[in-house]
């Protein structure tokens, strides 16, 4: 796990238009939410996400956003890899 924080905010962008949701991103904080999710990732490093019922709070960014698109294809969504 060694995604840069470029990288990850790029990520969520590309999970966001997948998703056609508009992505927060600023210095500190990315993020997007819709009826049934929620992920946001801070600069510091860690992140939270919610799908369905399933919650990660407080853990690593990458680690959130591995977890957030598996709950989400898991969920149906198509997300551009």
């Amino acid at each position: 796990m060694g995604a840069s924080w470029s990288d990850l905010r790029r990520r969520v962008a590309r999970i966001g238009a997948s998703l056609d949701v508009v992505v927060r991103s600023d210095p500190e904080v990315c993020g997007l939410s819709g009826s049934a999710y929620h992920l946001t990732l801070h600069h510091s490093g860690y992140g939270d996400c919610t799908v369905g019922n399933l919650t990660l709070i407080d853990c690593p960014n990458e680690l959130v956003l591995i977890e957030f698109e598996r709950w989400m294809r898991g969920s149906g969504y198509s997300l551009v890899p």
